[in-house]
């Protein structure tokens, strides 16, 4: 790849860090706003009957749970920029492929091109088939116990 090509698709794949960057940012603060605004409710205390309280418990563990994935999403685009800056970022780490900037887009964190993560499923598949035929139980033990 010539360099003019190459530094297009460095600040192309800058760019489109920033703006998930920006997004998962207005993200959390806006659901941080929402938690404070929340708060004012749960102030109220003996006003909300049990069910209240229990569907307020639930949508403080589905917010907890949305603001960790936020927050892991935050950190891989961190971890992101810091490969762009020593210009890994965008390479499979098996193949040195670029990888296309579309799956970037959809996983910023992906390392592998498409065809090197498919073998290296693959390959993950197979030994843990092996691990669980080995640890299974041999087929004339299952039965003769009960006997």
């Amino acid at each position: 790849m010539d360099t003019k090509v190459k530094k297009q698709r460095q600040e192309t794949l800058r760019t489109m860090l920033h703006g998930m960057r920006e997004q998962v940012i207005n993200d959390i603060e806006g659901q941080m706003g929402r938690r404070l605004d929340e708060a004012v409710i749960e102030g109220m205390g003996p006003v909300l009957d049990s069910e209240d309280r229990a569907a307020l418990d639930l949508s403080d563990d589905v917010d907890l749970a949305l603001l960790d994935l936020r927050y892991r999403h935050y950190k891989d685009i961190a971890d992101a920029f810091r490969r762009l800056e020593d210009g890994s970022y965008g390479r499979c780490e098996r193949c040195a492929a670029d990888i296309p900037i579309e799956r970037l887009k959809a996983e910023p964190s992906a390392r592998y091109c498409v065809t090197c993560l498919n073998q290296i499923e693959a390959v993950e598949r197979v030994e843990r088939e092996e691990v669980r035929f080995k640890t299974a139980a041999p087929p004339s033990s299952r039965g003769a116990k009960g006997r």
